[in-house]
């Protein structure tokens, strides 16, 4: 593995760490004031540690052609911009929520 795709591995991983502690504030408040806003964002940061998860993944682990984690490059993007696009969807229906 060459050493950019080591870097992008790592800084996908900390990008997934880092959504750990949001995900932790809103799970925290959601627990405490139960509101639609407060679910939609915990979801929606979920779902960015899964992507960040998902893709610094795919960049450590690349795997190859006979490996079930092995799927081409289009596959893990396409994933992602699914996983981007739910969480602007669920950003949007917290910020228009009238609770």
């Amino acid at each position: 593995m060459e050493s950019g795709e080591w870097i992008s591995g790592v800084l996908w991983l900390v990008v997934a760490v880092i959504s750990v502690i949001p995900i932790y504030i809103f799970a925290r408040a959601y627990s405490r004031v139960p509101s639609r806003k407060l679910l939609y964002t915990t979801v929606a940061f979920c779902l960015f540690l899964v992507m960040g998860v998902t893709l610094a993944f795919k960049v450590i682990f690349p795997g190859s052609d006979d490996t079930v984690w092995y799927l081409n490059d289009e596959f893990w993007w396409s994933v992602a911009a699914i996983l981007c696009t739910a969480i602007i969807g669920l950003f949007v229906a917290a910020l228009s929520s009238k609770e």
